[in-house]
């Protein structure tokens, strides 16, 4: 199977109860969870299983996670996520290292990227992992989603300074899902989550002219155990 190219994206979410260990899904709320800095409840992981279910009625996608994971704890406990598909650049594969490596926040300080809040669609409804409204729904959905960005002045790929206005250059899809929660299965050490999608929050317009397109117009893929950029069409 390493000699078939996956799919890369980053998913990140918020957790409402970040103090607490994550070993398992239990929900215990930490006393000094509320005092925290919001940075701090942002969790992040790379998923090379990233896949479309179904486009009608609604689009549906699902991926896989080895538990145990924070970042898949703070997805089944506020229901809501973030899907960022990459381009095919060293820094967004540099960046999706980082990120396979485990809930890398650190990683983000020596980066040319960084997390900012991102208010959750109205549209998403605020049911965690067993499918109930939870007593702390309200806390829940006050909770930004933490989105990647090129941090503003950073010097882009080429050694330009000019700061991006949007990070569509290196994010060229970025949804907001909410969570199936009676689709998650655990399977042995992993979990397979599956949500909806709510809105695309960025996305690359699509190319008019089929035979312009090129590499660069794919995103990020892995395989062998390495990142790669799509190459020539067959």
């Amino acid at each position: 199977m390493r000699r078939v190219p996956y799919p890369v994206a980053i998913i990140t979410s918020t957790d409402p109860t970040p103090t607490i260990s994550h070993t398992n899904t239990t929900r215990t709320v930490n006393s000094h969870s509320k005092a925290e800095p919001l940075s701090t409840k942002y969790r992040g992981m790379t998923v090379s299983s990233f896949n479309t279910v179904t486009l009608t009625p609604q689009p549906v996608i699902s991926f896989n996670v080895r538990r145990p994971s924070e970042t898949l704890h703070a997805l089944l406990t506020s229901g809501r996520f973030l899907v960022h598909l990459l381009s095919p650049t060293q820094e967004t594969a540099a960046l999706a290292r980082d990120f396979a490596r485990g809930n890398h926040n650190l990683a983000l300080g020596e980066s040319g990227f960084e997390f900012v809040g991102c208010s959750p669609s109205p549209s998403s409804s605020r049911s965690g992992a067993g499918g109930e409204e939870s007593g702390d729904a309200d806390a829940s959905a006050a909770l930004s989603l933490p989105m990647l960005q090129r941090k503003a002045g950073t010097p882009a790929a080429g050694g330009s300074d000019a700061a991006l206005e949007s990070g569509a250059e290196y994010f060229p899809f970025i949804f907001e899902c909410q969570l199936l929660p009676d689709s998650v299965v655990d399977v042995y050490d992993h979990t397979i989550v599956v949500g909806s999608v709510v809105r695309a929050i960025t996305s690359s317009a699509p190319i008019a002219d089929t035979s312009a397109a090129s590499p660069k117009d794919l995103c990020l893929t892995y395989a062998d155990t390495r990142f790669w950029e799509v190459g020539n069409q067959i």
